[in-house]
């Protein structure tokens, strides 16, 4: 998540324990990319002040890819920049910019936002589905099972 492994440590504990989410990391962009292809997730969580692979160059890249197992998922972005210069990571497909640093009650309820929406709506779904299959009423979608694949966790090369 960011260039500070530890840091990624206690922002992805935090969404596990305190949010109920599952949390995987990613040093590297292609391991990131590969992982989405074979598996769903809610949300993305970039540092965008990775050098090798910058939130903005990834973002582009994950939206405009075919291949993944689902596209429809947030991105979340983390980075230095003022408020003033996020327009380019909102508008390269990023869905919600926090300035460092981050704590992760931030992240979490930045999270919580996102993810709030589409929860609502799969509940929806569901209930219209069941109904039509004659099945008991609609089953609340709760966070545990969402997976969240953090990125930039690694060390830069020296």
């Amino acid at each position: 998540m960011t260039r500070n492994p530890a840091f990624s440590a206690i922002l992805g504990r935090s969404l596990e324990q305190d949010g109920g989410y599952r949390v995987v990391s990613f040093a590297g962009a292609e391991t990131l990319t590969t992982f989405l292809r074979i598996a769903p997730v809610d949300v993305v969580v970039l540092d965008s002040d990775v050098p090798e692979a910058p939130a903005i160059d990834l973002a582009r890249g994950l939206r405009g890819n075919h291949k993944l197992a689902t596209r429809a998922f947030e991105i979340v972005a983390l980075t230095r920049t003022a408020a003033a210069f996020h327009k380019p990571l909102l508008v390269a497909g990023i869905d919600a910019v926090l300035e460092k640093p981050v704590t992760p009650q931030q992240l979490l309820e930045c999270i919580d936002g996102l993810v709030e929406v589409e929860r609502v709506a799969a509940v929806q779904q569901q209930s219209v589905t069941r109904v039509r299959s004659r099945e008991l009423g609609p089953v609340p979608a709760g966070r545990v099972g969402n997976v969240i694949p953090l990125f930039g966790e690694g060390r830069t090369q020296r």
